[in-house]
């Protein structure tokens, strides 16, 4: 957040970078206050090749959406992508000790640290976690076991990693301009949050966000994530 209900989201593509700038007001409605796009330069793929090039795009990106909204951008999300991605599923499973007391939050954050145990390259990072459904005593698709009683809670899981060297380099072109990273995004993930809505993900649903240089897939299957990857074409190739 820049400052007070504003915060800022940048998406660094092959072939422009957006900086958006938003409030989000009391009743939870959010309103865009600026954007401000520039052409990439030092990028291909989705990962930088040249951070000075790269730096200098996204700067331009930030001054134009600074300008338009009047708000200093200080720190942002960013969005991240490129054939580096990769995704895989996996499952956590704890024990409730205590039979006679619900399951807690606690309980919940347990098994979600279990499910991060994963066996991946050193030279890989653990972007995001996603729970995709839970289950308590073997009854899957349990929306939210918090309340309910059981001596076994487990959670399936959407894990997506990416190269330690291309997400340091990416983040550093950022903090180069003077903006702070509050964390990063899975472009497609960000992208269907903003085209899709519950009932296409419930039925069944592909998105497929082609940029320039690379095509973000995630796959929906009964309300939730089930595989994501980014293919190294897009439509500079066509």
């Amino acid at each position: 957040m820049s400052r007070g209900g504003t915060f800022a989201s940048i998406d660094i593509g092959t072939t422009k970078i957006c900086t958006v700038v938003g409030e989000v007001a009391n009743e939870g409605d959010m309103r865009i206050l600026g954007v401000g796009i520039a052409p990439s330069a030092g990028l291909s793929r989705g990962m930088v090749e040249n951070i000075r090039d790269a730096t200098d795009s996204i700067k331009t990106s930030v001054e134009k959406a600074e300008r338009s909204s009047g708000t200093r951008i200080l720190s942002a999300h960013v969005g991240v992508a490129g054939a580096h991605i990769a995704c895989l599923n996996n499952r956590g499973i704890i024990a409730i000790p205590d039979r006679t007391r619900p399951i807690m939050p606690d309980d919940v954050t347990r098994v979600l640290d279990g499910a991060r145990v994963v066996s991946i390259p050193t030279n890989r990072e653990i972007i995001h976690v996603i729970p995709r459904y839970e289950g308590v005593d073997g009854q899957d698709n349990v929306s939210d076991p918090v309340g309910m009683f059981g001596s076994r809670l487990d959670v399936e899981t959407h894990i997506v990693t990416g190269v330690d060297s291309a997400i340091q380099n990416l983040t550093k072109c950022v903090e180069n301009v003077g903006v702070q990273v509050d964390g990063l995004i899975f472009e497609p993930l960000a992208s269907a949050e903003a085209v899709l809505d519950e009932e296409e993900k419930e039925q069944g649903v592909v998105l497929a966000d082609i940029g320039g240089g690379t095509t973000d897939i995630a796959l929906f299957i009964e309300g939730s994530i089930y595989h994501t990857a980014v293919l190294p074409v897009g439509g500079n190739h066509v």
